[in-house]
């Protein structure tokens, strides 16, 4: 839209991009202003005349209408000459009506009383609306019914907006008492009859201590209205004048000293601590500070704030305040106006002068503290409208606990957030030394460190272990952990008959002060699988949809009951969960095992779907255990995403093959320790794979289900086998042997065989792996699909790789990588081309071995299998430096390292093959 400025709120003004209009003709002026008041309206012509030329009408009317249109669009030029439009019956002004200073003035002044909630941006709404007045509202325009019609308004208008904006630099305290006074002598000096701008004046008085000034205004208006109307002063007006003649005394000043003692044995929050001190250091001294310190109950918010308000406290030479809100606790939350009344005596106000209204009582407060450089400590509120009434204006620096995130308070009033979590390490095990004697800490830093993990790394819980410690010194901190490990539960071994020390008291009066909706989701979660919380996971536990579980989620993340780690990820604190659990099972224990079920119902599916995506065959239909879901899917595009998918949940799936084993869901432990099996194989997570592996067998073997027996034992036997613990390995895959000749499954036969093979394979024990190989390619034989004998001929040749028998190998897994191809298997195809270039390499046929492996890796780029890169890679280096090309085969170990985590046990391997290139 054409930019041009319309200035009606003082002296007529018409403003283009590149130049001030000159509008001479007045009739034009009356046009003009009766078209933009307001913009966008179709004015009839008779009201165009009427407002032009009043009761001296032209004998035509609407050709001289027409007229004064041309003339007009001819000034505003052919670029604005068309935003004067003619329309059936009359003309309108197409602009925006922020293009009419009226108009944006109007808007701006709607905008502030729509803000009741936020003073400040009220105010601001104010200033930006009243800036715009110029003068006179419709100055040059001669018009008599437009200045009856709508200067009178505009007038009201201006007035109300001027005053709503005084009573918010009331309120908020940051503007001198002598620059609102000096504005309203002028205002009351020019509408002399207006009693609320009087009454404003004399407010402003009496709170800038001006009462000989205030009793003197007080009688000019009252001769005023007198004299003009023969009226007495308003109600509101008579009272203030009887608080004048009451005639107070002068409150005394306080320097209040209010902190409490210094916490003992405060150690670590380093961070934290210099957070606070950043803060004050930005801060003038003259302006006001906001720092909110947020986290779970035991976190040690009000710890934090003592200690380091004590270190800063000679910072503060007008007084420190402190104030317990008592937000979440036992009784009720204090209000906004007992809070108010204490922190006004607390700066000497005498009771009798502290007002009963809490806006008074907080604009009296602000006045008081205003030019006072003060530390005031709010501790324990319960949210930001709990904190809001009590901020001072100015000069001081506040800071504020709460289990509560105060996101409010960060949006609205400028706040600087500092959130608390469980400490790290190294300050957990300070905390537990500076506690407990130090010989004793320094000789059992093992038990002083499970201490620490046992309470969660919460000071609360670490402060209460180290009591225990210190009421037992003659035994042993390896006997107070294994004490505290026999407990039911952890909140049994930090129960304390002190409520403010007991932790089950502490996060109950957070958990007390949840609406039912946010009570259910918080104990709900104590069944869920793992710390590691994921939307979907979450929607099927308490069953709803995904959208639903993130708003519960982030309210409960608010109040510091959860953690929300990234975007769609919430992590649960043991104790919490531990709390959780315990609250489930006392209110709602028929819910627990339904939710349970639920969100194993959606971990076994998504899991079958991400093993699918991997490019992995599906071993096994899902059992008739297994429900359904209402929840998605996760969509997996790609073998890449379904990786990263298995990457975030890794924890949480382990964790439910557990949780199932414990809670009588044995379809669900099984089958999902068989799903997440070959991506903790390719990821090379062997601890997680060997707990997942016991955890499903143990579930298996509460079924009568040869078929389940057969899966769970295969899955914990390859466990065994990575992890060198061959006889376990040997043992328990003879046990899936028997299931499998039970089911009368050749290809199943075959697949123990040949992973009983590949187990003496990594023992280097090749006779016994080449023997199980050969038993079980001919297992193999009589399956239903070929594809059973490839992997039991891939298998046979990556052994006789080892042995070094190359050229047999050759042989076999050219077969496996024939029947890979026929049935389109690229994964397996890329498996089978890799061991067939370390074939070729055991024959000294390097260019043939590097063909192969550039077209394995070919597959695994295609595919985004990182491991099947890896290997590809190795094998390549491997093959290069056998053709005396050390460079080359230091390039691929690279390119092969870059793609693994350190932890990897191939990453070691390419170390050392680097190490042997002088790398």
């Amino acid at each position: 839209m054409p930019e041009v400025s319309i200035r009606l709120l003082g002296p007529f003004e018409v403003r283009l991009p590149d130049r001030t209009v000159t509008i001479a003709s007045k009739r034009q002026r009356a046009l003009l202003a009766s078209l933009a008041l307001p913009p966008g309206r179709v004015v009839p012509v008779d009201v165009l005349t009427e407002r032009i030329w009043g009761a001296d009408l032209p004998s035509s009317p609407r050709e001289a209408v027409q007229n004064n249109v041309h003339r007009l669009r001819r000034l505003l030029g052919p670029e604005f000459g068309g935003l004067v439009r003619n329309v059936v019956d009359g003309y309108l002004l197409d602009v925006d009506p922020d293009q009419v200073d009226a108009s944006r003035f109007d808007r701006l002044v709607r905008a502030a009383e729509q803000a009741t909630d936020e003073p400040g941006r009220a105010r601001e709404l104010l200033r930006a609306a009243l800036e715009l007045w110029r003068g006179e509202p419709l100055g040059d325009v001669a018009s008599d019914s437009l200045e009856r019609d709508h200067a009178p308004a505009l007038t009201e208008l201006h007035l109300a907006a001027v005053e709503r904006r005084i009573d918010l630099d009331l309120a908020l305290g940051d503007r001198p008492p002598s620059a609102m006074i000096a504005e309203l002598r002028v205002l009351t000096a020019r509408f002399p009859v207006r009693e609320s701008l009087w009454e404003r004046l004399l407010t402003v008085l009496i709170t800038d201590r001006r009462q000989a000034e205030a009793l003197e205004a007080y009688e000019s208006v009252r001769n005023t209205l007198a004299h003009t109307l023969g009226a007495d002063p308003s109600a509101r007006l008579r009272r203030l004048h009887r608080q004048l003649l009451a005639g107070s005394p002068e409150p005394e000043r306080v320097t209040p000293r209010q902190l409490p003692p210094a916490p003992a044995g405060f150690a670590g929050r380093t961070a934290e601590l210099a957070a606070l001190d950043e803060h004050l250091e930005r801060w003038s001294g003259s302006g006001f500070a906001l720092v909110a310190v947020h986290g779970v109950g035991g976190a040690g918010k009000t710890a934090l704030a003592v200690h380091w308000a004590r270190l800063r406290q000679d910072r503060f030479s007008d007084g420190q305040l402190y104030l317990d809100l008592h937000g979440y606790g036992p009784g009720r939350p204090v209000t906004a106006e007992a809070a108010l009344g204490r922190l006004l005596r607390a700066i000497g106000t005498p009771p009798d002068r502290v007002p009963n209204d809490a806006g008074e009582a907080a604009a009296l407060l602000r006045t008081l503290l205003a030019g006072r450089r003060m530390l005031l400590l709010l501790d324990n509120a319960h949210d930001a409208e709990h904190v809001r009434p009590l901020l001072p204006g100015s000069h001081c620096f506040v800071i504020v606990t709460s289990r509560s995130d105060l996101r409010g308070l960060a949006a609205r009033d400028g706040a600087h957030r500092v959130a608390l979590r469980e400490l790290p390490d190294a300050d957990a095990m300070a905390l537990l030394t500076a506690a407990i004697p130090r010989h004793r800490a320094e000789a059992e830093p093992g038990a002083l460190a499970e201490l620490a993990l046992l309470c969660g790394r919460l000071p609360l819980a670490l402060r209460i272990a180290a009591e225990l410690g210190s009421q037992h010194p003659d035994r042993s901190l390896a006997e107070l952990v294994d004490d505290l490990r026999q407990r039911r539960s952890p909140l049994d071994a930090l129960a304390d008959s002190d409520p403010g020390a007991d932790l089950r008291t502490v996060f109950s009066w957070s958990y007390d002060l949840l609406p039912p909706d946010l009570a259910r989701a918080f104990t709900h979660l104590g069944c869920y699988p793992g710390s590691d919380i994921g939307l979907p996971g979450a929607a099927a536990l308490l069953d709803v949809v995904p959208a639903e579980a993130r708003a519960l989620l982030d309210r409960l993340a608010a109040v510091h009951l959860l953690e929300a780690r990234r975007p769609g990820r919430y992590r649960l604190h043991d104790l919490l969960r531990e709390y959780a659990a315990e609250r489930l099972a006392a209110d709602r224990p028929e819910a627990g095992g339904a939710a349970l079920r639920r969100v194993l119902d959606w971990y076994v599916r998504a899991a079958t779907e991400a093993r699918s995506a991997l490019g992995f065959s599906r071993p096994v239909p899902l059992s008739r255990g297994i429900g359904e879901s209402t929840v998605p899917m996760p969509a997996l595009p790609s073998s890449g995403a379904a990786t990263e998918w298995f990457e975030t949940e890794r924890s949480t799936l382990v964790a439910a093959v557990g949780a199932a084993a414990d809670n009588g869901l044995p379809d669900h432990g099984w089958q999902l320790a068989v799903e997440i099996r070959d991506f903790l194989d390719r990821s090379r997570y062997f601890a997680d794979w060997l707990a997942a592996g016991r955890s499903g067998l143990e579930c298996a073997e509460k079924l009568d289900d040869p078929l389940a027996g057969y899966q769970a034992a295969f899955v914990l036997g390859g466990a065994y086998s990575n992890t060198g613990a061959y006889h376990e390995a040997d043992a328990t895959l003879r046990e899936a042997l028997r299931h499998a000749e039970r089911l009368g499954d050749p290809a199943k036969t075959s697949r123990a065989l040949s992973v009983l093979g590949l187990v003496w394979q990594r023992a280097e024990d090749f006779d016994r792996a080449l023997a199980c190989h050969r038993q079980a390619e001919i297992a193999a034989r009589p399956a239903a699909s070929a594809v059973a004998r490839a992997h039991a001929l891939l298998n046979y040749g990556a052994t006789e790789i080892l042995a070094g028998y190359c050229a047999e190998a050759l042989g076999h897994t050219r077969e496996a990588l024939e029947i890979y191809q026929e049935h389109g298997l690229e994964l397996q195809e890329a498996c089978a081309l890799t061991n067939l270039a370390a074939a070729y390499e055991g024959t000294a046929e390097y260019p043939t071995a590097l063909d192969h492996c550039q077209k394995a890796l070919v597959i695994s780029l295609r595919l985004a299998d990182v491991s099947g890169q890896v290997e590809s890679l190795t094998t390549r280096g491997e093959i290069q430096l056998a053709m005396g090309r050390p460079d080359d085969a230091r390039a691929s170990w690279e390119e092969a390292r870059a793609l693994l985590r350190p932890a990897d046990p191939n990453y070691a391997r390419l170390d050392q093959l680097l190490k042997g290139l002088g790398c």
